[in-house]
């Protein structure tokens, strides 16, 4: 994708396709490097969204970095913004996975 079709889909919860293959739920914040003076983009991942906003909050820089991960743009392949229904449906997975790895402790 280019920078100006990722744009539209900053700070908007959506579903990440990747070209490593892997599709995972989440944010995409960007931020300007002034020693660099380029724009970077980073992704959240949905387990992290929350305590990033968090974190954000409080200004805490080094959670909010581990939290992040750094993406170059040519690492994302597509953006597909989520509707409701498919939040919830995401929720109900993720809930579900995390039992699944619970009971397996």
């Amino acid at each position: 994708m280019t920078s100006i079709e990722i744009q539209d889909h900053i700070h908007i919860y959506s579903m990440f396709s990747f070209t490593d293959g892997t599709k995972i739920p989440g944010i995409l914040v960007n931020k300007y490097n002034i020693t660099t003076t380029q724009i970077e983009y980073y992704f959240i991942a949905h387990d992290d969204i929350q305590t990033y906003k968090a974190a954000f909050e409080k200004y805490d820089r080094e959670s909010c970095g581990r939290l992040s991960k750094q993406v170059m743009i040519e690492q994302i392949q597509n953006i597909r913004p989520v509707s409701l229904a498919d939040y919830k449906i995401i929720m109900q997975l993720m809930d579900e996975r995390q039992q699944l790895m619970n009971m397996y402790k």
